[in-house]
């Protein structure tokens, strides 16, 4: 199993598709019937016609094992897109998703399944009792799956995992938080990001729902 990206169920396509097109500075795709696909140089955003709850993260099969269940997660396997020419770019557009977020009652239920079953690469595990979180980072086709848990984590936590949100890298944030001012988004103020070199910045408005995160790397000096 490969990482490929996510699938977002939205209940007007056309609209979701022009707010994220302006949102990511990339072109939609046709994916299938009721579908549109926004390509970016690592991983991919997918708009499915139907449940605005909806929200899949997406794999691409390999020889590797393939759990039967993911614990709740809505997981979809699928053979990976057929390669496109690039399309025509916004200048500044995003350029990848950094990592997928993924709420869970058990993180060492989660890397019995990310790491033992689905054979993921484990990349981080760490508890921060001041933000009162653990998280538990898997990487796969350059992207990161992060798992997190609130702490501290009552005994018997149970219940299924959850998609929460997507952070994806942009070259220069200053210019695409100004781009999406002017074209109507809601984008808070720039900030450090929780990553040491790091800057952020939510969108909050125009994402289908999902919280969404720009992160630029700074310019290492």
């Amino acid at each position: 199993m490969r990482l490929t990206g996510v699938r977002v169920g939205v209940g007007d396509l056309e609209g979701a598709s022009e707010r994220y097109a302006a949102l990511l500075g990339v072109p939609p795709v046709a994916s299938g019937e009721g579908r549109r696909r926004f390509q970016l140089e690592r991983g991919m955003v997918e708009l499915a016609a139907g449940d605005p709850a909806r929200r899949a993260v997406l794999f691409a099969p390999d020889d590797g094992p393939v759990p039967g269940a993911f614990d709740g997660l809505d997981v979809a396997i699928e053979p990976p897109p057929p390669a496109t020419p690039p399309a025509a770019r916004a200048a500044g557009a995003v350029t990848a998703i950094d990592h997928v977020v993924v709420f869970t009652p058990d993180p060492a239920r989660a890397i019995a399944l990310w790491r033992d079953a689905a054979g993921l690469r484990l990349a981080f595990d760490r508890e921060f009792p001041e933000r009162k979180v653990r998280l538990v980072f898997f990487r796969s086709g350059g992207i990161t799956l992060e798992l997190a848990c609130a702490l501290p984590i009552p005994d018997g936590a149970s219940g299924p995992d959850r998609f929460y949100g997507v952070s994806y890298r942009v070259p220069d944030l200053a210019a695409r938080r100004a781009a999406l001012l002017a074209a109507g988004f809601d984008v808070s103020e720039i900030r450090p990001g929780n990553k040491t070199g790091t800057r952020v910045a939510s969108v909050r408005s125009g994402t289908a729902g999902v919280p969404t995160l720009l992160l630029e790397e700074e310019p290492r000096a």
